[in-house]
């Protein structure tokens, strides 16, 4: 287990100047983590700007720590939640979402808001400014274990999903329409299905 102080969560990609910018700006000591989140496909520009955070950390703070996560980029509903759990074990974690795939750092960014965190920041390209983004701040709901057996149904129709909860199509038409209020659930073609707001819910709760 790694004793945790404050921790850094930033995406990585060929440079690394963004992160040992703001890391050097927050300043780093013993027990602080910094997670460096980058593709799952190697390249060798990759493992040097990752070797310069681990070279730089080790010279001003050799009992912080740095972790590699690699995803793929293409799993983004996946990512989020990977994302957004880690992001709950943290109290206040500075995020940078500046470097890295664009798949990546847009997980990262809507995992920020999942996990109630309230800015991210980003270095533009042109002029090299550091920008505190505020983060979509999603609605917290208290979900019932109906509406959460319901949740795990779909995709489904309307019908099958009371045979499957052995429960009234009236109570499920009424649960329904409240999942769909809360823009977890969205129907299509006489089918209700997960919004991505509900995928990320219902996995961040089981």
């Amino acid at each position: 287990m790694i004793p945790m102080g404050k921790a850094f969560i930033a995406t990585l990609g060929f440079e690394s100047s963004a992160i040992l910018r703001l890391v050097g700006e927050k300043g780093v000591s013993s027990g602080d983590v910094i997670y460096l989140v980058t593709s799952k496909i190697p390249h060798p520009r990759v493992e040097n700007a990752i070797k310069s955070v681990k070279d730089f950390i080790d010279k001003v703070s050799p009992k912080a720590f740095v972790k590699t996560l690699r995803l793929d980029e293409n799993r983004l509903e996946e990512n989020i939640v990977t994302l957004a759990k880690l992001l709950k074990t943290v109290e206040e974690p500075i995020v940078d979402v500046t470097g890295g795939p664009k798949g990546l750092s847009l997980a990262l960014y809507l995992a920020a808001g999942f996990a109630n965190v309230g800015k991210v920041y980003i270095t533009t390209e042109t002029t090299g400014e550091r920008l505190e983004i505020p983060t979509i701040q999603l609605p917290t709901y208290t979900l019932t274990s109906k509406q959460l057996e319901i949740l795990k149904q779909l995709p489904n129709k309307l019908t099958k999903i009371a045979e499957n909860t052995k429960t009234s199509k009236s109570t499920i038409s009424k649960q329904l329409k409240q999942l769909m209020s809360k823009g977890l659930v969205y129907k299509e073609n006489k089918t209700f299905c997960l919004t991505l707001q509900g995928k990320i819910t219902l996995s961040l709760i089981e």
